[in-house]
């Protein structure tokens, strides 16, 4: 899989950005499960572990979601629906970010539409 990508990223396609619509139905939707996750920066690639199965994803920023999931350990909540990651208290740490909206390898783009802002601005204003 590709290497992560510049974190000026403006593109709302999985394995980038969860656009605020996107974010607000993950919100209250139901069908979140228990799962471990790891980050491979060498390769690349998150590894995402429901019940014993391991599936392998690609998400462009994998220093931040590394970054989350250090603070959880790896547990994490996956929606199989919308292919989004919730790593509990993300948002409260240095990561500043609790969803990450990950790809199948099917569906990797590169990054596009570059924002102005540096990453952690862009970030934040992601965050609201």
């Amino acid at each position: 899989m590709s290497t992560s990508s510049d974190t000026r990223c403006a593109s709302f396609r999985p394995g980038h950005n969860i656009h605020q619509i996107h974010a607000k139905k993950l919100v209250g939707f139901d069908d979140w499960v228990d799962a471990q996750a790891y980050v491979d920066l060498d390769l690349g690639i998150v590894q995402v572990v429901v019940d014993g199965r391991q599936q392998l994803m690609w998400f462009h920023d994998l220093p931040t979601l590394a970054l989350a999931l250090a603070g959880s350990g790896g547990a994490a909540q996956w929606c199989a629906r919308y292919s989004s990651l919730l790593v509990p208290g993300g948002f409260d740490g240095p990561a500043r970010r609790s969803f990450f909206y990950l790809a199948t390898s099917e569906k990797l783009r590169p990054c596009s539409g570059f924002s102005s802002a540096s990453g952690a601005e862009a970030a934040s204003a992601q965050q609201g």
